[in-house]
């Protein structure tokens, strides 16, 4: 039975044995303990310094001159504040510290050095009288009820003396005559009847002289050219500004006008007739353009339609007809009849008020 009995317990615990190899392990879950000593930041306690933690490790100092550490200081016996490692340092450093170094000031001597406050003589009893009424006086009282028949002001207030009529004094006939003709003598020459100072005054014309110019650029001669005719059409639209300003008394006609002046130039050869066209763009033709004494004209600029029908003794031909080599231009030229006609044009403009 004894032998039996230790056999089954041997058996027993084989079984168990293999049973506890061949079982899956039990799930346990995430193992979290690796995170256990992280501390989060707002969590985390702020670090002890060296000498909270060793209170009895003092720290040392330095010196206020090269700034290392020193076991045996020097302090300044003045202010007894600064400390130094050696005297060449103290006398080194002299020359900055002297501008703050004050002997430390014994409370006890300052109270001791404090006097009471001395008490003020006793006013004598006429100032003090005078000082409070004149204080009355200064003071300002601001009454909004108060029914205010003058400008109230603190410097002046009314009195009893009567209201005076103020009325204008009378002309004399010798005066007001004098005055009369002062005031004819000083009124513009030009320039609408309000504006009796002769101040400025603009009356913007730029339709007028538009239209009025255009108008004028029209039946151009034929020129004769290279064996052919230079002949130029119609301008059919003006740009620009025109004014007539009065400034200072005198009537200015103003004006800055550009336009294009188309023509066409036609030629016989062996093929027969032929032609090429142009245009003469005209810009800043101002008001200073025939003034006396001007030397430079407007501005003007050539281009053909098709050069290339044009040789180059014929397309020199043209551009001497066309008269663009100097201003005023050459006599017999296109730019001279159209000269002729802009200055006529600008007689009547500055004609018409």
């Amino acid at each position: 039975l004894k032998l039996g009995g230790s056999w089954q317990l041997v058996v027993r615990v084989g079984r168990s044995a293999m049973a506890s190899v061949m079982a899956p392990p039990a799930s346990r879950g995430i193992d979290y303990s690796k995170f256990d000593n992280i501390e989060d930041s707002d969590d985390e306690k702020p670090q002890q310094s060296s000498a909270s933690a060793n209170p009895e490790v003092a720290e040392k100092p330095c010196c206020s001159g090269c700034g290392k550490d020193i076991s045996k200081p020097l302090r300044c016996s003045q202010c007894q504040r600064v400390v130094y490692c050696s005297a060449e340092c103290q006398r080194s450093d002299w020359a900055y510290h002297k501008r703050a170094c004050k002997k430390p000031e014994d409370p006890k001597a300052k109270e001791k050095a404090s006097p009471e406050k001395e008490k003020r003589p006793e006013e004598p009893a006429a100032a003090k009288e005078e000082r409070r009424q004149k204080k009355k006086e200064d003071k300002v009282v601001d009454n909004d009820d108060e029914n205010m028949t003058w400008y109230r002001h603190r410097e002046w207030k009314p009195t009893a003396e009567p209201k005076k009529d103020f009325a204008p004094t009378p002309l004399s006939a010798s005066a007001a005559a004098q005055a009369a003709a002062g005031e004819s003598e000083s009124k513009p020459a030009a320039g609408s009847a309000w504006n009796a100072a002769g101040t400025w005054e603009d009356r913007d014309v730029t339709d007028l002289a538009k239209r009025t110019l255009k108008e004028k650029l029209r039946g151009f001669a034929p020129t004769d050219c290279a064996g052919g005719a230079l002949d130029a059409e119609d301008v059919e639209e003006v740009d620009g500004e025109a004014s007539k300003p009065v400034i200072r008394g005198k009537l200015r006609h103003m004006f800055d006008l550009s336009f294009t002046l188309k023509f066409v130039f036609k030629w016989m050869d062996s093929s027969g007739q032929r032609q090429v066209k142009g245009s003469v763009e005209v810009s800043d033709f101002t008001n200073d353009v025939f003034c006396e004494g001007a030397d430079a004209g407007p501005e003007i600029r050539l281009s053909f339609s098709d050069s290339r029908l044009l040789d180059a003794g014929r397309k020199q031909a043209v551009e001497a007809a066309l008269g663009l080599a100097s201003w005023p231009p050459a006599g017999g030229s296109l730019m001279a009849q159209l000269s002729e006609k802009l200055q006529e044009w600008v007689r009547e403009y500055e004609a018409v008020c």
